[in-house]
């Protein structure tokens, strides 16, 4: 009978100690959700860039939907948040405090996000190419290795109405080609790097050369935050700093300025 009882209470302190380690274990990860919430835009976007270069395949669309949950509009992620987390990932790669292996993976995880969100009906509804007659090409020369900026960019022109072509790794003379069948209202080209900077200068004098007309070239990206006298250096019309003034400096028409037009006029 002793042996028994012994055992008996044996296993209940067993139980005991498994459920104080159990709900030890589940408060711990609640204080550690709690504390790592992010607060802030900037920390909601740290976090983003984490998951999104993490092992797991799905973390950062919770971190979306987290974010969502929050209040912040779908149109918000894909203008601000998303942009502003490639942005970061370009950053910490020139800083050296990612890996090539990483920086592959955020920038193919960004670039399936906005393939899907293009295909949704609120991204379809956004890319109103006839009613405006406008349309970009978005050149990444054959020696550019960053190709996510542009692909950030082109969403955002899309976002607003225009038609956006991608020339991608085209030679010279295929751009040109490209142009001359195409009627383009703006030529836009990301810089990344200083590297990127003498190849587009090469590209657009040889542009200007070739080409009978030539449309406005607007360069963008990461470096020409950066460098001064950018325009004069690479021969580009405008060096700007978001799609928005790229827009406003090429006078191009928007999807909201057509509605609001159209609703002036009733």
């Amino acid at each position: 009978m002793n042996c028994i009882s012994g055992g008996k209470a044996l296993a209940t302190n067993r139980d005991t100690a498994i459920r104080f380690l159990v709900e030890a274990a589940l408060q711990s990860v609640a204080a550690k959700k709690h504390v790592c919430a992010p607060s802030t835009r900037e920390e909601w976007i740290d976090k983003l860039c984490v998951e999104i270069m993490s092992e797991s395949e799905t973390s950062h669309r919770s971190v979306i939907a987290a974010l969502m949950a929050t209040g912040v509009s779908s149109e918000d992620v894909f203008q601000i948040y998303v942009p502003a987390a490639a942005r970061r990932i370009g950053e910490l790669w020139v800083l050296d405090k990612v890996t090539f292996v990483q920086v592959t993976i955020g920038a193919s995880r960004l670039q399936a996000l906005f393939h899907d969100e293009s295909q949704s009906p609120q991204g379809k509804w956004l890319d109103r190419t006839v009613p405006l007659g406008q349309s970009i090409l978005m050149i990444l020369p054959e020696t550019e290795d960053h190709t996510l900026g542009a692909f950030v960019a082109a969403d955002q022109f899309r976002r607003h109405g225009l038609w956006v072509r991608m020339a991608i790794r085209l030679k010279p003379l295929e751009v040109v080609r490209a142009i001359e069948e195409g009627s383009f209202s703006m030529l836009g080209m990301s810089l990344a790097s200083r590297k990127s900077v003498q190849h587009a200068e090469e590209l657009i004098r040889f542009l200007r050369t070739t080409l009978d007309v030539c449309p406005p070239i607007v360069i963008g990206g990461k470096y020409v935050l950066d460098a001064d006298d950018i325009e004069e250096r690479t021969g580009a019309d405008f060096a700007v700093k978001s799609v928005r003034e790229a827009i406003s400096r090429c006078k191009l028409a928007t999807v909201n300025e057509t509605l609001a037009m159209d609703s002036m006029s009733e």
